[in-house]
């Protein structure tokens, strides 16, 4: 018998025989809602009222019938089937399965976490690919999106190497954040005007952003000369996107994109590799079937094709070509996300900036205004400086 039960029966043998409330809680060191509670359970179903009821729900736990035990089973198997590029690239899991059950007319729908409990009992499950975890951090500015185009990531992998090549190859990865849209390209490793024509090709298929979220990589945001815009950033500006560079050193901050860059390189890399055209095959099956197929829980159990459907989106025309010519600044904002160095300075572009000690390992957010060449730099909306930017070069104005 625990102590709490005692405690409730002598709190009842003490009412019965005539001690007041007051007195009673006094004594056990307990509330009056307490005695009050128990009594009414007293009252209402005996003795038997006095101990814990489970936490467990009333009403048990919906069967699955041995027929959608079987079909679950039977679709994991099928979509695990490999033969050719489309196949390769599908998904097999708990929502894609769920998908195809609705799509059969099975109702009511199991839940995802029952889908997943049956591949398990049946040995169909494998580890998922999992990112590298966040670090925990309360001040790190977080922006939530809720349309498509809203705000994208961009990064690169590599070098990676064809069989029997020693040529160094990178995959371009660019992703939307919100409806999971792709875009991948396969090249040499790659100069700047390759990477303004591939960032300029991902506009002109998935549109232009609002915000593009890039690392700190030398194709991006690195220059020779402290002051100095890169054509990157340049570029960014002369269409109207809002570059986000994230904090040195924490790729991770681009989960959206890694997170694909994880699952394409487990996928792709699987298989033997021989040519780039090879390569760029797989690759245009991969995004088709990413586009059209792939289920995510957070669009509402949509593709990206439905999501993006009757979407009017702003896209750059096909006969775009100012990446190939000198480019001038143009008016907008670049935005820097920073962990601020136990010296309280920050690095922009080259140039080092006082945010102030009491911030240190705190992240803060500097915005370069190009009509003025000023950075400011907030904590948390607050702001803590002002600075004149060294520009170096000539503003479209």
């Amino acid at each position: 018998m625990s102590d709490e039960l005692k405690f409730r029966q002598r709190a009842i043998r003490m009412r019965l025989t005539g001690w007041a409330v007051t007195a009673i809680c006094a004594t056990l060191a307990r509330s009056r809602e307490w005695f009050y509670k128990w009594w009414r359970r007293y009252v209402d179903e005996g003795a038997r009222g006095l101990r814990d009821r489970s936490s467990a729900p009333h009403r048990p736990g919906r069967v699955v019938s041995d027929e959608l035990r079987r079909a679950i089973v039977t679709l994991r198997d099928r979509l695990m089937r490999r033969h050719g590029p489309r196949e390769r690239y599908r998904l097999a899991g708990a929502p894609t399965i769920r998908h195809e059950l609705a799509c059969l007319g099975y109702h009511p729908l199991p839940s995802l976490r029952t889908i997943e409990r049956v591949l398990q009992a049946a040995g169909r499950t494998s580890p998922a690919f999992r990112t590298q975890p966040l670090v925990a951090s309360s001040d790190y500015p977080e922006w939530r999106v809720a349309r498509s185009n809203q705000r994208h990531q961009m990064d690169m992998i590599g070098p990676r190497y064809l069989k029997g090549s020693r040529r160094p190859w990178f995959f371009l990865v660019y992703r939307d954040c919100y409806d999971q849209a792709v875009y991948v390209e396969f090249q040499p490793r790659p100069k700047l005007e390759a990477v303004l024509g591939f960032v300029v090709r991902a506009w002109q298929r998935l549109g232009l952003p609002d915000v593009l979220q890039v690392d700190n990589g030398e194709w991006f945001g690195r220059t020779t000369h402290p002051g100095a815009l890169s054509r990157f950033v340049r570029l960014a500006l002369l269409v109207g996107v809002e570059l986000t560079f994230i904090p040195e050193g924490e790729p991770w901050r681009n989960g959206s994109v890694e997170h694909f860059n994880g699952w394409l390189q487990a996928r792709l890399l699987a298989i033997l590799l021989r040519s780039p055209a090879q390569v760029r095959h797989e690759l245009a099956a991969l995004m088709e079937t990413c586009y059209y197929e792939h289920i995510h829980t957070s669009l509402n159990f949509q593709t990206t094709a439905q999501v993006r459907r009757g979407l009017a989106l702003h896209k750059l025309p096909h006969n775009f070509q100012a990446q190939l010519h000198p480019l001038l600044v143009a008016i907008g904002r670049v935005v820097f996300i920073r962990r601020v160095r136990p010296s309280g300075c920050i690095t922009l572009l080259g140039v080092n900036y006082k945010a102030g000690k009491r911030w240190a390992q705190h992240y803060v957010v500097a915005t370069l205004y190009t009509r003025t060449m000023t950075v400011k730099i907030h904590y948390q909306r607050r702001l803590l400086r002002q600075y004149n930017f060294p520009f170096v070069g000539k503003r479209n104005l």
